[in-house]
């Protein structure tokens, strides 16, 4: 009899330390929307001060994601509004405007999602209407 309790007690040890091992690596998944990333140039001009520079980006970024991964922005709809600090002036018509691939953009910038190589330029402009 006390055979039989060591190998049931020794077959519950043993079960249970199977239980608590970690997990396999096979069960781990990551999407591949959180690991592809590209470099797109971002361009940023106020009068003479032109700062252009090659950032990252993640698939399914908007021009709105790239920028305020790269700039401090206030936005209002997805329409840019100011860029580190510098604001528009709605008295003057002055706004910021952007393109993409040198063509004007024909949406509010978080609505157009970046692809591999796009240039996106943001520049003040009057507007009038």
């Amino acid at each position: 009899m006390k055979k039989y309790i060591k190998l049931f007690l020794l077959t519950v040890f043993a079960t249970t330390l199977v239980a608590c091992g970690q997990p396999s690596t096979s069960n781990k998944t990551t999407t591949s929307s959180t690991l592809e990333v590209g470099k797109v140039e971002l361009v940023v001009k106020e009068d003479t001060n032109v700062l252009s520079e090659k950032v990252v980006y993640h698939k399914g970024d908007t021009v709105l994601d790239v920028l305020k991964a790269n700039y401090k922005v206030k936005e209002k709809d997805g329409f840019i509004t100011s860029i580190d600090g510098i604001s528009q002036d709605e008295t003057k018509g002055l706004y910021w405007m952007f393109k993409v691939n040198n063509k004007l953009a024909p949406k509010a910038a978080n609505q157009i999602k970046v692809k591999k190589n796009d240039k996106i330029e943001f520049y003040q402009e009057v507007y009038k209407k």
